[in-house]
């Protein structure tokens, strides 16, 4: 009976260890596809004037739009905000009922929506503004969008 019992555990142990070990293989994949973000910014080369930018799409979570103002090659001014698949502002509406877990979690990217651009403002480098975890496409975005504005400035 013993016997029985100790196989039974390992069993047990040896599935949970499979379908964990699957999991991991699986999010590795996924970090492994994801490009590494260029930080850097270079804006020697930039006019004065605001510049405005927008993030590729992300199917499930809409866009970012950047709009930010450069004079004597520096940052004096930026907005950064959202917009869900349908169009909808990301604001304290976003992610439907306020008591859902979904709610918390997107509400968690509207926030880091609002520190990004002070981040960025007060360092001048997107070295030092820190991803939110939670909010990864929301830094993603801000990235992308900073980049996009940035080369506008030079051109």
């Amino acid at each position: 009976m013993i016997e029985k019992k100790n196989i039974t555990m390992m069993i047990g142990i040896f599935s949970i260890a499979m379908v964990m070990s699957g999991c991991g293989e699986e999010s590795a994949e996924n970090v492994e596809d994801v490009p590494k973000l260029d930080l850097s910014l270079d804006l020697s080369n930039s006019k004065d004037g605001i510049f405005e930018a927008e993030s590729s799409l992300d199917k499930a979570l809409g866009r970012g739009y950047i709009s930010i103002e450069i004079q004597d090659h520096k940052i004096v001014n930026v907005n950064f905000s959202g917009k869900d698949v349908f169009g909808n502002d990301k604001d304290e509406n976003y992610g439907g009922d306020k008591d859902s877990p979904d709610y918390k979690k997107a509400q968690v990217a509207v926030n880091a929506m609002k520190k990004y651009p002070a981040q960025l403002l007060e360092t001048q480098s997107l070295e030092k503004v820190d991803a939110i975890s939670g909010a990864t496409i929301s830094y993603e975005q801000f990235v992308e969008t900073v980049h996009e504005a940035v080369k506008k400035s030079t051109e």
